[in-house]
């Protein structure tokens, strides 16, 4: 099974073209809402790992993006699966985003020193998120984002959450996109390193939705010499 995990501030419905392209190639797929039934005013990235763990089985691939992409590589330290995919992730401890997006979120620093679930302002997600988009594009993709926790996003972007490369046993693949302002290819590409594992960049940004197929593509290859 190919289970999806959505990133910060997405949702499970996200992950739809994907589920659709892979369905259609006789992969049974599954995609997890990471916020449903949870208290995002206590919720931590363990808790998301913790749900995730749940479903997955050692049969399965994970595939996950930007948050999602860094639960894979924590899923991969802590249990055995087939494989994982990493679409522009998150970076663990060790590998740290640029000052510039870490300096633009200081901007919601009391909704995390209060613990209040939030949504990044458009601005914001327009600027790191969706740089590739035409406008009206972009704003149809921030409409489908949604609150989440501000203890995950202080975990995330303080570069909290550490993974032992050397408990993970399984072939990973690592994706970037050229015009990424969150997770840009030289971070990626760091990231990849750590674990030995395969790397791959295409075209766009972080909003990966919009140049999906090629992305999909290059999974399937990844899936297909996974399974063969």
């Amino acid at each position: 099974m190919l289970v999806f995990i959505h990133g910060m501030w997405g949702s499970a419905d996200m992950w739809k073209p994907f589920i659709n392209y892979f369905g259609e190639r006789g992969f049974k797929c599954k995609s997890i809402e990471l916020k449903e039934g949870l208290d995002l005013r206590k919720t931590s990235f363990i808790d998301y790992v913790r749900k995730v763990k749940r479903i997955v089985g050692e049969n399965d691939v994970v595939i996950g993006h930007s948050l999602g992409g860094l639960i894979v590589q924590k899923i991969a330290e802590e249990m055995k699966i087939k494989g994982g995919v990493a679409i522009c992730p998150a970076p663990p401890r060790g590998i740290k985003f640029r000052k510039k997006m870490v300096v633009s979120s200081l901007k919601y620093l009391p909704k995390v020193i209060m613990k209040k679930p939030f949504k990044p302002d458009f601005s914001f997600s327009r600027k790191l998120f969706m740089n590739c988009l035409e406008e009206d594009e972009a704003k149809i993709a921030y409409e489908k984002l949604g609150e989440d926790s501000a203890i995950v996003a202080y975990e995330i972007t303080m570069n909290k959450i550490a993974v032992n490369e050397n408990k993970v046993s399984c072939p990973l693949l690592f994706i970037a996109t050229k015009e990424d302002r969150a997770s840009p290819p030289f971070i990626v590409e760091k990231i990849a390193r750590k674990y030995n594992a395969e790397y791959k960049l295409y075209d766009g940004c972080h909003w990966i939705f919009k140049n999906w197929r090629d992305i999909a593509d290059g999974i399937q290859a990844f899936l297909l010499n996974l399974y063969k």
